[in-house]
């Protein structure tokens, strides 16, 4: 990341919910402050991102405020693009204050920086690049807000667009202010709302100072907005190929500008000769894995009302049941952005069938869970040791392995150990453990972790597909039941909407859709990518006559389907990933396929539609897609790959 001011050592060298280790200030503007930083869980150097609300806008107790923010920083988490600053995670850090992190460029420039004296054609390339990670941020809905040359940052040969989408709705813009006055466009400066047309407009100043060495309407004087509202740029130093495109992204009114980033990449491409670059197949499955939260009202409010009272100090066990796709998990995401906006820490595990070591549904909840742990004895950490081999990483000192004892007494010393860690947490605890249906010793710590509950502040949330376990609710009886039924029809409509916009509400549609989904979301959303897939645009599926069925030859055809669109080299990689499980291990794949770039692997299985990433996070898009693998897979070689990753997991 290029700094924007001289890096400042801190003096105090602060930590961030005791998993960021603050190091130095490189950076500030757009709303807050940016310090390199390093994530204790797995030691990479990130950006980070802190938050500072204006005077006079939201308080940091508003909590309709920060729920807001925090929706934010959930759909910007999701966002994968090549020419975009991910964001990596987000929260609240304990005085409430925002935060959020990103990839740290070290050694990056900006646009302006690097491309000033590069040849022309290498210019409009960059400027392409940009516009390409535009028309994937609008295409969401997200707006820039603050679109300026320390934002457009270049790395290698690659461009990266950084600091983006803050106030998406209304709520956070009452709150939440943007923009830079060299590159605000004229109805800014007149007080008018940020649209799409501010940020290409925006483009064209960077455009034009990259081609001729400065601002169309400097210097930055007392006159600067009288020309800004009224006069003309020189044109003398602009290539004439793309004078008209700049022309119009300078336009004074902005309904004479381009309606969209692909519009001016169109634009350039023709008037220099080339031939445009086609919708990459990412815009339509953004609003197919992102669609909107609909229905489970009731569920979400006695589930927010439990948070509350675990955050009061009343805490208390839930297992939500389901079956497979029909929206368990973005019913938990909901109450988990609750949960961080009420200050909470927030632990997750996801069991894995046939897992290839007891308890390792624990992982990463207690890899979490130690970071946050005031105090950790020798003992315990060498207790700890058995179930989390790099434990001395994370509490920076040797440890060693405790004393054995006989089974028994091991047992219960690992189960002690465990409820300890969350006895000592100074915040409220949200635990999430999904797919209980396939554990058997994991489910030991929660006996333990039970008796806390009364006078705990912990609030525990299991999944499990009731159709594969339906005795779990009486093997935990003490915890509060929650099915999870399907979808009703209104209910699916607002998610065919969603998706779909208008054409959401054709009865045709909707008809189609619940005749071939039944209220099962996940089918409902392979329905639209089908449809999406024929008429070539989720937009254009009201423009084509509707087949009578969707799924000829069921849904394992069309899971195999998705799976092909991954390049046969990286089949390989895919099955080890589906032997380990949901969440993606990018270090145990690493160890295990070492030829393979994962970082390509990555975005491919993401163009794919196959891997979704939140807050870094990497997993399968559904589980059943994992198990379409799986299935696939001989039982010789499924034994030999469990072999292979339990072996990879032990060298970690």
């Amino acid at each position: 990341m290029q700094p924007s001011l001289p890096a400042t050592e801190l003096s105090d060298k602060r930590l961030i919910n005791s998993r960021y280790q603050l190091h130095e200030l490189v950076g500030t503007g757009g709303m807050g402050a940016v310090y390199r930083a390093t994530d204790r869980l797995n030691g990479d150097i990130v950006a980070l991102k802190q938050i500072q609300l204006p005077p006079g806008g939201a308080s940091r107790s508003d909590e309709s405020f920060r729920l807001s923010l925090a929706h934010e920083f959930q759909t910007l988490a999701g966002l994968r693009h090549p020419h975009i600053i991910s964001v990596l995670d987000y929260g609240f850090d304990a005085g409430a204050t925002p935060f959020f992190t990103m990839r740290f460029l070290p050694a990056a420039q900006n646009i302006l920086q690097k491309s000033s004296q590069l040849p022309f054609g290498q210019q409009v390339a960059y400027i392409q690049q940009l516009l390409q990670a535009l028309n994937y941020l609008h295409r969401r809905g997200i707006l820039h807000r603050d679109l300026k040359p320390d934002n457009v940052l270049i790395s290698g040969d690659d461009l990266y667009v950084l600091d983006f989408g803050l106030a998406l709705n209304e709520q956070v813009q009452q709150y939440v202010t943007g923009g830079t006055p060299l590159y605000m466009a004229p109805e800014l400066l007149a007080g008018d709302m940020y649209s799409p047309a501010a940020d290409l407009y925006a483009v064209g100043v960077i455009f034009y100072q990259q081609l001729t060495g400065r601002h169309p309407f400097a210097p930055f004087d007392f006159r600067f907005v009288d020309r800004v509202f009224n006069d003309e740029p020189d044109w003398r130093d602009v290539d004439p190929r793309v004078q008209p495109v700049l022309a119009r992204l300078l336009s004074k009114s902005p309904t004479n500008r381009y309606g969209r980033p692909a519009d001016v990449m169109q634009a350039l491409a023709r008037l220099l000769g080339q031939s445009a670059q086609p919708e990459n197949e990412a815009i339509r499955e953004s609003y197919l894995q992102a669609a909107t939260f609909v229905g489970r009202q009731p569920e979400l409010a006695r589930l927010s009302a439990a948070l509350a009272e675990a955050v009061a100090g009343q805490g208390s066990a839930w297992l939500i049941g389901g079956e497979s796709g029909v929206g368990k998990s973005r019913l938990i995401r909901e109450l988990r952005t609750k949960a961080l906006v009420a200050g909470c820490v927030v632990l997750e595990g996801q069991a894995v069938k046939g897992a290839a070591r007891p308890y390792s549904l624990w992982d990463e909840p207690l890899r979490h869970l130690i970071l946050s742990t005031p105090a950790i004895d020798d003992l315990m950490a060498g207790v700890l040791l058995s179930l989390i081999p790099d434990i001395g990483e994370l509490i920076d000192r040797p440890v060693q392995p405790a004393p054995p004892v006989n089974d028994v007494s091991g047992q219960k010393r690992l189960l002690t150990s465990i409820s300890a860690l969350f006895q000592q947490q100074e915040r409220p605890v949200l635990l999430i453990l999904e797919d209980l249906q396939w554990v058997d010793e994991s489910l030991e710590p929660l006996a333990y972790l039970q008796q806390l509950l009364p006078q705990q502040r912990l609030m525990i949330i299991g999944s499990y597909r009731d159709d594969e376990q339906p005795d779990l609710p009486a093997q935990l009886s003490a915890w509060h039941h929650l099915p999870l039924p399907r979808l009703s029809n209104t209910e699916m409509v607002l998610l065919t909407q969603s998706v779909l916009g208008p054409s959401g509400r054709r009865a045709d549609i909707l008809t189609l859709l619940q005749k071939e989904s039944e209220g099962n979301t996940f089918f409902a959303l392979e329905v639209m990518r089908a449809l999406a897939e024929e008429a070539g645009q989720l937009a254009r599926i009201g423009q084509i006559a509707l087949p009578a069925t969707i799924f000829t030859g069921g849904m394992r055809q069309i899971l195999a389907r998705r799976l092909s669109r991954l390049p046969d080299h990286y089949q390989p990689l895919l099955q080890l990933a589906a032997v380990a499980g949901r969440q993606i291990d990018p270090r145990l794949l690493s160890a295990l396929q070492p030829e393979i770039p994962l970082a390509d692997w990555l975005a491919a299985g993401h163009e794919a539609a196959v891997l979704v990433v939140d807050r870094n996070e990497w997993q399968f898009a559904h589980d059943k897609l994992r198990e379409a693998v799986l299935r696939e897979m001989s039982a010789p070689v499924r034994r030999q790959l469990h072999e292979a990753v339990a072996e990879g997991m032990m060298t970690l």
